[in-house]
């Protein structure tokens, strides 16, 4: 199924094409976790001859003042969720493309050895899938009894220090993420309220620079999260749904590309095309799982659950 979307795609010039009608005037924005810099630097290449770098901040004014002229042709913001350890290593690659993204932070998770959750032997255990379904509370309690209270350090370091965050702030901006990273739709109102406005004001301490850019953790949300994150004072928010941006998008329900950290330049492309995710949607919607459930391997993503972001 991959290979066979790759070359329909690749022969039929429908990539190009849609950059051409599509990304050459509305923003496109892309989403890693923990790309190894090898890989990463083969898809700055690609997109360094496709698209122009742009930031969420420029995105954000040029929504707020209709001056879209301001961005370049084919504008492209790239972003990293979750901050994890390896982002680190990317940093010389941000300067050698002269690109400036966006990495969402989760504030009690950086700057500590707690995991995360969906990266513990107790959530392999469990099922991720299934722990994103249950409530808030049940999930915390179901990764305590297996053996991974996510309130209490790991063995291993897996987020960013905030030593390894404050040396970056030359090459990149930072967003936040939730302090914990739960799925919002599963937390209680008083819950949501706090992993979202917290989440700012506990970044912005540690940072000391402003924190306006948000993104919902595993891509879920409702009209409640959005009015949460209007409360809180964000500029942006960033989902996971496919599709590119123009003056027409709600600012806070930003449409992204997510793509594969170990994808090829040519899967990288299909993916660009959003048929990957528009072809997992139903096949979620066919199998009853989550909307943003378990990645199916023709997606082209070949990292373990227990390595991928949610």
């Amino acid at each position: 199924m991959k290979n066979a979307i790759a070359n329909l795609v690749r022969w039929s010039g429908f990539g190009a094409m849609q950059r051409f009608l599509k990304a050459r005037n509305a923003v496109t924005i892309v989403v890693y976790h923990d790309p190894a810099p090898e890989v990463l630097r083969e898809h700055l290449r690609w997109y360094a001859k496709h698209y122009g770098f742009t930031t969420l901040d420029a995105v954000a004014t040029a929504m707020e003042t209709g001056r879209w002229d301001k961005l370049p042709d084919y504008p492209l913001v790239i972003t990293f969720d979750d901050g994890h350890r390896n982002n680190t290593a990317l940093a010389p690659l941000f300067r050698e493309f002269d690109l400036r993204p966006t990495i969402y932070l989760c504030s009690q998770i950086v700057g500590t050895a707690r995991p995360y959750w969906w990266k513990t032997a107790a959530a392999d255990g469990i099922g991720v899938e299934r722990l994103k379904r249950v409530p808030d509370p049940e999930r915390r309690r179901l990764l305590a009894e297996a053996g991974n209270d996510p309130d209490k350090d790991g063995d291993d370091r897996q987020a960013m220090t905030w030593d390894e965050i404050a040396r970056m702030t030359d090459v990149a901006d930072y967003g936040a993420h939730t302090r914990t990273h739960p799925i919002l739709l599963q937390c209680d109102d008083d819950r949501c309220a706090d992993e979202i406005a917290l989440c700012r004001a506990e970044l912005e301490e540690a940072l000391g620079r402003s924190c306006r850019h948000f993104a919902f953790p595993n891509g879920d949300f409702s009209d409640r999260e959005v009015e949460e994150i209007r409360r809180a004072g964000y500029r942006t928010a960033r989902t996971i749904d496919p599709g590119f941006n123009d003056a027409s998008t709600d600012p806070l329900r930003l449409k992204a590309f997510p793509v594969s950290d170990d994808a090829t330049v040519e899967w990288l492309s299909v993916q660009l095309t959003g048929i990957p995710a528009w072809l997992r949607k139903r096949r979620t919607a066919n199998t009853g799982d989550s909307a943003n459930g378990a990645t199916p391997e023709w997606t082209g993503s070949m990292v373990k659950p227990k390595s991928a972001g949610v």
